[in-house]
C-alpha cells in the first residue's frame, strides 16, 4: 500500500494539464487490462477514449470539464458506432462522480486537481491507475483488502461451510451494480440460474437465456462472466444440454448448483449434461482443457491442486429425465469419486461406491480427507489415495446397480437434496436422520448430537463461525411456519455445549408463508436468511436488518462476497410494490454517496442556447405527444388512422427504439441504449436532427408546445427545441451526480425515466431506482418552458429497526389469511410488510395520471406531489410499463395497487380464472391494455404461446370514486364481465386504438426446431394487425421485416408509426408503397370463462364461433385446423379456456371429435400438438373409414406443448367426423390437447 501511494503521488505531482493522446494499446497493455469498466479522466475530443474499449467486455466512460470537448467526444463515439458502450459526461468539482470500488482501469490524461485519495476511492480492488505524464505512463494497482472474501464454490469452498470471511458485507443500503437478465424464465419450473461463484474480481454464473414468454422454447444455457465490482459483462460461453428447463420447481436436480467451481483465472464446469469437467479461461472464456475421466460429473470441489468430482455411470443423475436421455436410462446409477490433478488433468485415484446411495450436496473435503454421506452414514476417504478411512452410521448393503424389486420402477427423477455435510477444524457435521451429528474427522467417532430443523424444500443449514455451530431450529414439521427462533443457540464445535444465544431472528422475520426455497448463507458477522427477502442477524451487535424488497433466486439463493451482497434474478410474485428485479449487487456503506448528496450544488438548472424561446400553441387533438398518447397512458389516439395501410416511409436509425411520439409535423423517437433522440419529418421521413445525451433514454420523449422533454439515465431532464434540437435547458433531477454501471452502461444512481409526463401544463418526472436505496427517490413538477421547480417531494423508505414497537403490539395485529399473515411489524414498522405485500416503498417506473393525480406505480400524489393515503384506480404495472419480457408474474393492471393481505402471492390469483383462495382479482389485468371511459381491451397470456384479447366494460375515473380493493371475495360464477374474447394466433408486442380500430404489433409464435428462439429474437419478422374494436374481427394483416418493439406503436395525424427491433421507424398511412399481406390464421372467438360475468352475445364477424361441433372447413390451401374450443368432448374430457386446451383426459372412454365439411378427397398429413408426461400410450385418430394410430411422447411437461407429425390419413370428399380416442389409457393423464392440423399432401 505504501509503495502504491508513493508511485501515485509522484505521478500526480508530475501531471501537467491537457496531456493525452498516448496509444490506447500501450495503456491497456501496461495495466494488464482484459475487461471491465474504464474511466478516462480528461477525455478531450474522445480519440483516446474510443480506443480504450479493448473488447466487447469493456465499458468506457469519459470525463472532461470542457462542455465543448464533451460534445465533440460524444460525436466521435457516435461516428464509430460505440454509443452506449462508451459514454461521455461533463465533470465538475474535485470529486469523481463514481461510487466506491467500481473502476477496473482509471486513465488520467488530465487530473483537474483531483487528488490521490479520490482516485483510489473509485478503483476496484486490483484495479489499475495509469497516469499519462510527459509522454510516459505511470502505473499502479490498488491492492485487494484482506477484509473481503471470495466465494469459489456453491457453499463457499470445499468444506461446505457457507460462511464468507468478509467483514465488509452488511445490510444492503446502496446499489453497486445492476445486470441482466431482469427475470428468470418461470417461477414454476427449473430456475434459470443454476449456480454462481466468484474469484479474482470476476463473477461467474450458469444461466438459461431463452425467452420467459414461452416455456415451450428450449433452454439456451450459457456460462457468463461479469466484473464482480462493476457488473460489466466480460464474456459468455454457450453450454450444451443442461437440466431440463420444464422440470417442476422445488424438484431439483440438486446437482446443478454443485457444477461450478472457480479459482483465480480458471473455471471448472462441464459444458453439457453428463459431460466431463472442462477448464475454462476466466479471462477469455476459451476452453483450456477437458478432464476425460470425469464424464458423468454430478458434483465437484477443489482442494489445493486436486479437483474431486463425484460422477455417475452410465449417466449423471441430473441428466435423467432430460428428453435426450429419458428413454435410455433410469436411476439409480453407479457413483464414483475421481481425484484429478488440476494442472495435468491426470487422474490420481478413483473410489467407486459398491453399495448404497450417495446423498446429494454432501461431497466435502479438507487437506487430508474427503467426506461424503452414503445412506445414513458419513464416509471418510484418504485424500492421498482414495482409500476408505472410516465410516460412521448406517449404510446399505445392496449394490448400487441392483435392479428394482418386481413391480417397482426405477426412478426417473433425480434426488432433490435434503442433506447437509460440513467439515470444519477437524469436525464433520452431518444430518443423520433428524439429528445433527458431530463426528471426529480423525477417528470417525461421534462427538455429540442435537436436534436439527429442516429447510423448506432445501437442506437444513449449519454454519461454523468462530468455533461455534449455528443451526436451524426444529420447525415442528410445518411447511409454513411463523417466524422461528432460528439460529438462536450457538454450540461449541467439539462438545456441543451452548455457548451463545441470539434471540433476534423472530423479530427480524416477517410472519406468514413459507421460507424461500433455497439455502441460507452467512459471514463471520451475519447470518443471512431468506424467509421473505434477505434478513441479516448480527452476531456481534444490533445491526440487524430486514430487506423484503430484495431476495435471492429460487433454488440457489444469494451470495455474500467481495464486500457485497449479490442477488441473482428471480421470478417472484411477492412484494410487487417494492421488490427489485434483475441481477443486483449491493453495498452496505457508500460514504461518498452521502457526501455527494450533502454537498450537491443547489443550482440544478443549466440554461441552453434556446432558453427563452417562444412556446408553440395548443397541441392538435390528433397528435400523439407523449408515451401511450397522453398522461393516462391509455393508448388511445385522438383521431382515426386508416385500416388499409401502406408504407409511407422508413427511417433507418440505430439500436433499440422507444415508442415514437408525433406532433408539430415531426415524429420523435429515442434510441434507448445509444442515448440519442431523433426528430423525423412526418411527411418525408428525413432525419431533421439528432441529439446525443449522457446515457440511456429508456422511453418515449414528450412533445409540448414546440418543446421536446425527456429524462435520461445520467440523472438529468432535458428540454430541446422541437424545430432544431437545440438545448433549451437541462435539470439535474438526481440528488447529485454519482454514477455506477447498470445493464452494461454507466448510469446515475438516480436515473430519470425517458417519458416525462405533462399534466395540465406541468412536466412531472422522478429520479431514483427504489425508495429503499441510496437515499430514495425524488419527484419533480417542472415548468416546461423554463425548467423551474414548481413542485418537489422526496421519498425515502425508512428501514425497520428490529424489535422497535414490539411493546405496542396488539392482539388485532395478528391476522392470518390462508398463506398470508401479519403481526405488529406489519402495522408499526416502516416497511409495512405482510407475507406478500409491502406498502412502505416503491420502485421506479414512468409516471401515470388519472387526469387529476400523479402515480408512481401504486403510490398516489396530488398535483402538488403531496402523498395521498387513499388509493384510487389508474394504470400501473407490477414490474414496469416498460418491461417487455412477459414474465408470467408481471401484469398491467387497471386498479389501485392495494395488494395488502391477499391470501397468496398476487400472481397465483391473477393468472387463474378459478381461485382456491376464495378471492379473485376484481380489476382488469394482462400483458397490455388500452382503455376509454366506456370500454377496455386487454391482452392476456394463456398457456404456452397462446394469447387472448378481451373487451370489457369500463367506467370513467372520478375524483369522488369510492376505492375498492383489487382483490375481493368473489363467489363462483362472478367476476369481470367480458363483452367478447378472442384467441390470438400471434404474440402481441404493442397495441393501440385509433378511431374504431385496434392496431397490434405482433410477432410469430412458431418455435422452429433448428432455431427455436428465432421468433422471440426477431429473426422471423413481424406483423401489423388491424382489428375492429367493436367485435375484434380481424380487418388486415401486414408483414414487416422485423417485429415492433415492446409498446412501439403510436398514431397521429392519420398515420401509424411503428418502431421496429431492427432500429427502423416505419410510417404507415393511406399513401405509399403496398405492404406484403400476412396470412396468419384469423383469431377465433372463444367461450367466456366459467367465472366471468354474463357475457354478451358474440357478434357476427368476430373471427369464428366457439360452438362445439360446428363444421370445420378447409382454409385457403386446403389445410384444416382443429382447435380445442370447437371440439365435442366426452368421458370427462373438457375444454379449459384459461389454458386453451382440452384437459381432464384421464379415462379410457375420453374422446373428442370434430365435424369436417367441404373436404377434397386426398391424403392429408396429420400433425398433433399436445403436452404430456405419460409416454407410449396408444391413441387412434378416426375419420370415416380411415384410421391412424400413434403413441404419446413425453413433451417435457403437461403444459409444454410440442407438435408431432403422426403420419398421413386418406379422407373422402364432402363431410366426415374425425375423432381421437385412447382406449388403452390405464393410468395418469393422457395429454393436454392443444391443436391438430390436416395438411393436404401434394
Amino acid at each position: 500500500m505504501r509503495q502504491f501511494s508513493l508511485i501515485l503521488a509522484v505521478a500526480l505531482a508530475a501531471l501537467p494539464s491537457g496531456v493525452w493522446g498516448q496509444d490506447a494499446a500501450a495503456i491497456l497493455g501496461r495495466a494488464g487490462f482484459t475487461g471491465g469498466l474504464v474511466v478516462h479522466l480528461g477525455c478531450g475530443d474522445g480519440g483516446l477514449t474510443v480506443g480504450l474499449r479493448a473488447n466487447d467486455g469493456t465499458v468506457v466512460h469519459g470525463l472532461d470539464m470542457d462542455p465543448g470537448k464533451v460534445a465533440r467526444a460524444r460525436d466521435a463515439v457516435q461516428k464509430v458506432g460505440l454509443a452506449g458502450a462508451v459514454t461521455v459526461a461533463q465533470l465538475s468539482g474535485k470529486r469523481l462522480p463514481l461510487i466506491d470500488n467500481l473502476v477496473k482501469l482509471l486513465v488520467v490524461s488530465e487530473s483537474f486537481g483531483i487528488g490521490r485519495a479520490e482516485m483510489l476511492r473509485v478503483l476496484a480492488p486490483n484495479g489499475a491507475l495509469v497516469v499519462c505524464a510527459d509522454g510516459k505512463l505511470e502505473h499502479a494497482v490498488k491492492p485487494r483488502p484482506a477484509e473481503i472474501d471470495e466465494w469459489t464454490h456453491y457453499l463457499r469452498d470445499s468444506s461446505n461451510n457457507a460462511v464468507a470471511r468478509d467483514t465488509v458485507v452488511g445490510p444492503p443500503r446502496h446499489m453497486q451494480w445492476l445486470g441482466a437478465p431482469l427475470w428468470t424464465r418461470n417461477h414454476h419450473k427449473l430456475n434459470s440460474i443454476s449456480s454462481v461463484a466468484t474469484a479474482n474480481g470476476r463473477l461467474f454464473y450458469l444461466v438459461d437465456q431463452s425467452t420467459a414468454a414461452n416455456m415451450g422454447v428450449p433452454g439456451r444455457w450459457e456460462l457468463v462472466a461479469r466484473d464482480a465490482f462493476s457488473g460489466v459483462k466480460l464474456w459468455s460461453k454457450p453450454i450444451g444440454s443442461w437440466a431440463v428447463h420444464t422440470i417442476g420447481f422445488r424438484s431439483g436436480p440438486a446437482q446443478v448448483t454443485r457444477l461450478l467451481v472457480v479459482e483465480g483465472d480458471r473455471v471448472f464446469v462441464p459444458l453439457a449434461l453428463s459431460e466431463p469437467v472442462s477448464v475454462v479461461d476466466g479471462i477469455s472464456g476459451k476452453t483450456l482443457a477437458t478432464y476425460a475421466d470425469t464424464k458423468g460429473a454430478e458434483e465437484m470441489v477443489l482442494v489445493g491442486n486436486t479437483l474431486l468430482v463425484l460422477t455417475g455411470e452410465p449417466i449423471a443423475e441430473q441428466a435423467i429425465g432430460h428428453p435426450q436421455f429419458r428413454e435410455a436410462f433410469r436411476l439409480p446409477n453407479r457413483k464414483s469419486i475421481v481425484a484429478i490433478d488440476k494442472y495435468s488433468g491426470k487422474m490420481r485415484w478413483r473410489w467407486t461406491l459398491e453399495a448404497g446411495q450417495t446423498r446429494p450436496e454432501t461431497l466435502a473435503a479438507d487437506n487430508e480427507h474427503v467426506y461424503l454421506q452414503v445412506d445414513e452414514a458419513v464416509v471418510c476417504l484418504n485424500m492421498a489415495d482414495g482409500s476408505e478411512r472410516w465410516s460412521f452410521g448406517q449404510r446399505a448393503t445392496v449394490a448400487a446397480e441392483t435392479a428394482p424389486a418386481p413391480g417397482k420402477r426405477k426412478r426417473l427423477r433425480s434426488t432433490f437434496g435434503k442433506n447437509v455435510l460440513v467439515v470444519s477444524d477437524g469436525v464433520v457435521l452431518c444430518k443423520l436422520g433428524k439429528a445433527l451429528v458431530a463426528v471426529s474427522a480423525a477417528t470417525g467417532e461421534k462427538l455429540w448430537e442435537c436436534e436439527l430443523g429442516n429447510g423448506f424444500r432445501s437442506p437444513p443449514d449449519i454454519f461454523v463461525i468462530d468455533g461455534l455451530v449455528w443451526n436451524a431450529s426444529p420447525s415442528g414439521g410445518s411447511i409454513s411456519p411463523p417466524p422461528l427462533d432460528d439460529f438462536s443457540a450457538a454450540r461449541d464445535l467439539r462438545t456441543g455445549e451452548v455457548r451463545k444465544r441470539n434471540q433476534a431472528e423472530v423479530d427480524i422475520q416477517t410472519t406468514g408463508h413459507h421460507h424461500r426455497c433455497y439455502r441460507e448463507k452467512a459471514t463471520t458477522r451475519y447470518i443471512i436468511t431468506g424467509k421473505r427477502g434477505i434478513e441479516m442477524m448480527d452476531l456481534q451487535g444490533n445491526n440487524h436488518s430486514r430487506a423484503n424488497w430484495i431476495r435471492g433466486t429460487c433454488q440457489y439463493g444469494m451470495l455474500p462476497a467481495n464486500g457485497l451482497v449479490y442477488t441473482p434474478p428471480h421470478s417472484c410474485g411477492c412484494y410487487m410494490e417494492s421488490k427489485l428485479y434483475g441481477f443486483w449487487a449491493f453495498s452496505a456503506d457508500q460514504p461518498a454517496v452521502r457526501a455527494a448528496r450533502a454537498g450537491a450544488d443547489p443550482a440544478r438548472l443549466v440554461k441552453g442556447p434556446a432558453f427563452g424561446m417562444e412556446l408553440g400553441g395548443t397541441m392538435a387533438s390528433d397528435a400523439w405527444p407523449q408515451l401511450r398518447g397522453n398522461a393516462l397512458r391509455n393508448g388511445v389516439a385522438g383521431a382515426a388512422a386508416p385500416g388499409a395501410l401502406k408504407r409511407t416511409w422508413v427511417a433507418t436509425l440505430e439500436g433499440k427504439l422507444t415508442q415514437p411520439v408525433a406532433a408539430g409535423g415531426k415524429a420523435v423517437v429515442a434510441s434507448v441504449d445509444t442515448g440519442a433522440v431523433y426528430a423525423i419529418d412526418a411527411e418525408s421521413g428525413a432525419v431533421v436532427w439528432r441529439r446525443a445525451v449522457g446515457g440511456r433514454v429508456d422511453s418515449a420523449p414528450t412533445i409540448h408546445r414546440g418543446l421536446v422533454l425527456f429524462g435520461c439515465a445520467d440523472g438529468w431532464v432535458y428540454c430541446l427545441r422541437l424545430s432544431d434540437g437545440e438545448l433549451v435547458w437541462r435539470f439535474l433531477a438526481a440528488p447529485a451526480d454519482m454514477r455506477t454501471v447498470a445493464l452494461d452502461q454507466v448510469e446515475s444512481l438516480w436515473p430519470v425515466r425517458g417519458s416525462v409526463m405533462v399534466l395540465k401544463g406541468i412536466a412531472y418526472c422522478s429520479s431514483g431506482r427504489s425508495t429503499w436505496l441510496d437515499g430514495g427517490m425524488a419527484l419533480y413538477g417542472l415548468d416546461p418552458a423554463t425548467g423551474k421547480v414548481v413542485h418537489h417531494t422526496h421519498w425515502e423508505s425508512a428501514h425497520p429497526t428490529i424489535g422497535e414497537s414490539k411493546d405496542k403490539a396488539k392482539e388485532e395485529h395478528d391476522r392470518r389469511v390462508a398463506q398470508n399473515a401479519s403481526d405488529y411489524k406489519t402495522f408499526l414498522q416502516p416497511d409495512r410488510s405482510d407475507a406478500f405485500s409491502m406498502a412502505g416503498g416503491a420502485t421506479s417506473d414512468v409516471l401515470v395520471s388519472d387526469g387529476t393525480n400523479v402515480f408512481l406505480r401504486q403510490a398516489k400524489f396530488d398535483a402538488t406531489l403531496r402523498r395521498q393515503d387513499v388509493m384510487s384506480r389508474h394504470l400501473f404495472s407490477t414490474s414496469s410499463l416498460l418491461d417487455g419480457m412477459e414474465n408470467h408474474r408481471s401484469h398491467w393492471v387497471l386498479g389501485t395497487g392495494d395488494f395488502s393481505m391477499v391470501p397468496v402471492a398476487y400472481s397465483w390469483i391473477a393468472n387463474s380464472s378459478r381461485s382456491r383462495w376464495k378471492q379473485g382479482m376484481a380489476v382488469p389485468r394482462g400483458v397490455m391494455m388500452v382503455y376509454t371511459d366506456e370500454s377496455l381491451w386487454v391482452v392476456r397470456r394463456g398457456g404456452g404461446s397462446k394469447y387472448t384479447l378481451s373487451r370489457m366494460p369500463n367506467v370513467p375515473f372520478s375524483p369522488g370514486e369510492k376505492p375498492l380493493p383489487d382483490f375481493r371475495d368473489m363467489a363462483k360464477g362472478t367476476g369481470l364481465p367480458v363483452t367478447w374474447q378472442q384467441s390470438l394466433n400471434a404474440r402481441p408486442r404493442a397495441m393501440i386504438m385509433s378511431g374504431g380500430n385496434l392496431f397490434f404489433g405482433t410477432a410469430p409464435i412458431a418455435v422452429p426446431e433448428d432455431d427455436p428462439n428465432a421468433a422471440y429474437e426477431g429473426r422471423m419478422g413481424g406483423m401489423i394487425w388491424v382489428a375492429a374494436a367493436k367485435d375484434g374481427a380481424k380487418i388486415a394483416e401486414y408483414k414487416l421485416p422485423a417485429p415492433v418493439v415492446w409498446d412501439g406503436l403510436s398514431a397521429a395525424h392519420g398515420r401509424v408509426y411503428a418502431a421496429l427491433t431492427d432500429g427502423s421507424l416505419v410510417c404507415l398511412s393511406s399513401v405509399g408503397e403496398e405492404l406484403p399481406v400476412g396470412d396468419t390464421p384469423a383469431s377465433t372467438a372463444t367461450r367466456p370463462r366459467a367465472d366471468a360475468g354474463k357475457p354478451k352475445k358474440l357478434p357476427k364477424g368476430s373471427g369464428g364461433s366457439a360452438a362445439p361441433g360446428k363444421p370445420i372447413t378447409p382454409g385457403k390451401k386446403g389445410k384444416l385446423v382443429l382447435k380445442p374450443e370447437t371440439a365435442k368432448t366426452s368421458g370427462g374430457l373438457r375444454y379449459q379456456q384459461d389454458r386453451n386446451n382440452l384437459g381432464g383426459w384421464v379415462r379410457s372412454e375420453g374422446a373428442c371429435q370434430w365435424n369436417l365439411a367441404g373436404l377434397k378427397q386426398g391424403t392429408y398429413r396429420v400433425t398433433f400438438a399436445y403436452g404430456s408426461t405419460n409416454p407410449d400410450v396408444a391413441y387412434t385418430i378416426t375419420a370415416g373409414k380411415a384410421t391412424l394410430t400413434g403413441k404419446t411422447v413425453h413433451t417435457g411437461g403437461i403444459k409444454t406443448y410440442k407438435p408431432h407429425e403422426v403420419g398421413t390419413i386418406d379422407l373422402s370428399a364432402g363431410k366426415t367426423t374425425l375423432s381421437i380416442k385412447a382406449p388403452e389409457l390405464r393410468k395418469g393423464a393422457l395429454m393436454n390437447f392443444r391443436l391438430l392440423t390436416l395438411t393436404p399432401v401434394k
